[in-house]
């Protein structure tokens, strides 16, 4: 079984740690990390050349040329997890808290719109969680886990629940 674990760049010290612990608790399971970067600097109204305006944009009718979405229009985490989400079995995020906005913002939501396509289950490590189970599941998160104080005991447990004794 081949877990990535997925940090945003603020937790970037504790990448190692959670993989420990996740081999340590699942042996049998290839780990990997990866820390995602934050979201990309605002443009500048003025160098933008458009009075009134934060950042450029293109307008596009979707609709009307057929799309549903614009290819390309990722941002830099999904892009960073996009080879790695493609060898993964399961995707864990770890967040010091998981609200509504970091559920659809960061590095979550870059799980979520990476690994969902590819049918890849994202697992959410949180310090604490304020969100229900509704409203997670509705994000496409597949587990939600309060680590508390005790990180690597908490994903050591996390572990042997996730990855299969077999795996």
């Amino acid at each position: 079984m081949h877990v990535l674990i997925c940090v945003g760049e603020d937790g970037a010290a504790l990448a190692p740690v959670l993989a420990e612990a996740w081999r340590e608790a699942a042996p049998r399971c290839d780990v990997e990390t990866v820390v995602l970067p934050g979201p990309a600097p605002a443009t500048d109204a003025a160098s933008a050349g458009v009075p009134g305006l934060a950042s450029p944009g293109v307008f596009v009718p979707l609709d009307a040329l057929g799309l549903s979405t614009v290819a390309g229009a990722q941002g830099r985490a999904e892009s960073a997890l996009a080879g790695p989400a493609g060898r993964a079995d399961l995707v864990v995020v770890h967040v010091p808290a998981l609200d509504g906005t970091s559920l659809r913002e960061g590095p979550v939501q870059a799980a979520v719109a990476t690994a969902g396509p590819r049918a890849v289950p994202v697992v959410v490590l949180a310090g604490r969680s304020e969100v229900s189970r509704r409203e997670w599941s509705g994000a496409g998160v597949s587990g939600v886990h309060e680590t508390g104080t005790d990180v690597p005991a908490s994903t050591a447990r996390v572990a042997r629940t996730w990855a299969p004794s077999w795996a």
